[in-house]
């Protein structure tokens, strides 16, 4: 029965793992290699730096990179586990990240997005420090206000980094430019949105449990909500709605694009219907169907580059891939595969893969990108590769945060034992009382017989 049980359990991984592969192998053949069709005139704008990258500019993402990404989310986590030596770790980062600002302005060019951005960062975290110091020194009377305060301020930073970086990349290639500022903006968000999701259901399952009790909803509802949200601004500005005059006519993009909207208006809106009283066991399939018709909607959606097709078909097939896995996860839990408190099951991780894998082809098929790809002579299936190495990157970079934390603050084991020896205790009463009153029960009729 155990090992029946292993391979239900593995059978999603393996179908995704097979999806996947044939969708890189798709993308890597047929008309990979006419990749350009009619470029468009601002085409040659769009490639690798002929500027190489001075020293300055290199110590400024080395100790950028050291402050942001290892020394203070490493404090974060030790704020989370309340470890006595938290106040060095953020002292340290906030003086390595110091240095870092100093040398990009050292590198100089400080009238783009990225150096206005880096602005933000400082004053981030000379609060942050500031208040961490307050703490630490007794300056400032500690209550559970300033120390949530403290540690949302921690957490959103994680996110501010990501920014960052997201705006040193694109000023680096030059992209979101010459006009097409709107549909770089578009694609950067709504994918990093789904990279941001993924990343918070990871933590949550991991540290929660696998059911994520602690939401006291199905994950279904709040992703319901998202969508219709999204959908709501997507069916009002894909397409100018409000225009004026009626000159302006609607392309086979507008109409698809607008229809996606509604459909996640929708959907969105029955999903929040049937889950607004469920118990977090009880999850839904709505979300998982909007993110299959949308990735059959993307794999089918044609554009006038042939790279561009390509990108898209990627995205498309991953949110199928998304939904799929999540409707077999959603199918195991309701069989009683996993119990509310458990650790994660392997197979849920999958859909948190292909939700991460999503926002990142999302991204990555904006017009800029596609062209600078095509001048970079870099065909979909490298592409794609690289893409999802993103992916298990950022999963690994989670997961270990997630495991220094229970390094820190205690045995992840010692969590889940003790939700179950609390659960055995209640089975244990519940069986007693049974037993007590089914003897009372016999005690009466033997009484009533005699």
């Amino acid at each position: 029965m155990a090992n029946t049980g292993l391979c239900v359990q593995m059978r999603p991984i393996s179908l995704m793992a097979v999806v996947l592969a044939s969708v890189v192998l798709v993308g890597a053949h047929g008309e990979s290699m006419n990749m350009t069709g009619t470029l468009p005139d601002d085409a040659p704008f769009y490639k690798w730096p002929d500027e190489p990258m001075g020293w300055a500019l290199k110590v400024h993402l080395v100790l950028c990179f050291i402050a942001y990404v290892v020394i203070l989310p490493v404090g974060l986590v030790m704020e989370m586990a309340g470890h006595q030596y938290q106040w060095l770790a953020q002292l340290s980062g906030a003086g390595v990240a110091f240095l870092g600002i100093v040398f990009g302005w050292v590198h100089g060019h400080l009238g783009n997005v990225y150096a206005r951005y880096g602005w933000f960062m400082l004053s981030l975290l000379v609060q942050q420090t500031a208040t961490n110091l307050g703490l630490t020194l007794g300056a400032v009377p500690r209550n559970k206000k300033l120390q949530l305060f403290y540690r949302m301020v921690g957490a959103l930073q994680l996110v501010y980094t990501y920014v960052g970086m997201l705006l040193g990349g694109i000023r680096f290639l030059n992209l979101c430019s010459q006009g097409h500022l709107g549909q770089c903006v578009s694609h950067f968000a709504r994918g990093s949105a789904l990279i941001i999701g993924a990343v918070c259901i990871l933590v949550c399952m991991r540290v929660f449990g696998a059911v994520i009790v602690e939401l006291r909803r199905p994950l279904e509802l709040y992703l319901s909500i998202i969508m219709m949200l999204v959908g709501a601004i997507g069916t009002f500005t894909e397409h100018n709605f409000f225009q004026t005059s009626n000159t302006d006519s609607w392309s086979h993009k507008d109409l698809q694009h607008t229809l996606i909207g509604v459909s996640w208006f929708a959907g969105g809106l029955l999903g929040v219907l049937m889950t607004c009283r469920s118990h977090p066991r009880s999850r839904n399939p709505i979300p998982s169907l909007i993110f299959i018709a949308t990735g059959i909607a993307m794999i089918t959606h044609q554009q006038d580059l042939v790279m561009a097709s390509h990108t898209h078909f990627l995205f498309g097939a991953a949110l199928v891939c998304l939904g799929l896995s999540t409707i077999a996860e959603i199918t195991l839990l309701a069989a009683g595969f996993v119990k509310d408190h458990d650790q994660p099951a392997l197979f849920q991780f999958v859909p948190v893969f292909f939700m991460c894998a999503s926002g990142m082809f999302l991204m990555g098929s904006n017009r800029d990108m596609v062209l600078f790809l095509i001048n970079s002579h870099i065909d979909v299936a490298t592409y794609a590769l690289i893409l999802l190495s993103f992916c298990f990157v950022i999963m690994f970079y989670f997961y270990v945060l997630v495991d220094l934390y229970f390094a820190l603050a205690g045995p992840q084991s010692a969590k889940y034992r003790a939700l179950e020896q609390h659960m055995d205790r209640q089975s244990t009463s519940s069986q007693t009382s049974t037993l007590n009153h089914s003897e009372s029960h016999s005690s009466l009729a033997s009484a009533a017989f005699v």
